[in-house]
């Protein structure tokens, strides 16, 4: 019976720290999200070098009418340790934000990079639930590729769509800035 005891207290025990863990990481990824949005609100300085590219988006379909939106991509210029590194003063996105529109039907979703790793941390959608006609909010954390908190928690069943959907995000806003008139020859 003691060795029952202590064996749950035991996995009790190691349950606690790991929480403890997740949500220290999501302390992280969020403070890291605050100090990127003061970074986006003050602008580009020799002091606060992150760059933006603005992308107005419209589009009229006989069916449904205009859809419109604009894309926001943020970026670290990476300056690296060796010049002979290939990412050697390159854009890495840090973030990116969405904004759709069509009528009554709104979409707003927020991608979140670790500028190390280039990995996806975070996601937030805010869409409209076909369904119901009201907004969905869901929170998205990763941790090295892998969902470590989905909020709502009934939500975690579209993190591997999230994930999906901020690399081709990542990639998209990479492409932004690999041709943008500076880089064409």
């Amino acid at each position: 019976m003691k060795r029952i005891l202590l064996s749950v207290f035991i996995l009790g025990v190691a349950l606690m720290a790991s929480a403890q863990s997740v949500d220290t990481q999501i302390q992280k990824i969020r403070d890291f999200y605050n100090t990127v949005q003061e970074q986006v609100k003050k602008g580009y300085s020799i002091d606060n070098p992150i760059g933006t590219a603005v992308i107005d988006h419209v589009a009229t379909y006989s069916a449904v009418g205009y859809i419109k939106g604009k894309t926001e991509v943020y970026t670290y210029l990476y300056d690296g340790d060796e010049v002979d590194d290939e990412l050697f003063n390159t854009q890495q996105v840090v973030m990116i934000r969405e904004n759709f529109e069509r009528g009554p039907w709104q979409q707003y979703r927020e991608y979140l990079y670790d500028p190390v790793s280039r990995e996806p941390i975070f996601c937030y959608f805010h869409d409209m639930n076909p369904e119901t006609g009201e907004f969905d909010d869901h929170r998205f954390y990763f941790a090295k590729g892998k969902l470590i908190k989905a909020l709502p928690a009934s939500s975690a069943s579209k993190a591997k769509s999230a994930l999906d959907i901020a690399n081709e995000m990542k990639d998209y806003g990479r492409s932004i800035f690999e041709t943008s008139p500076t880089n064409l020859e």
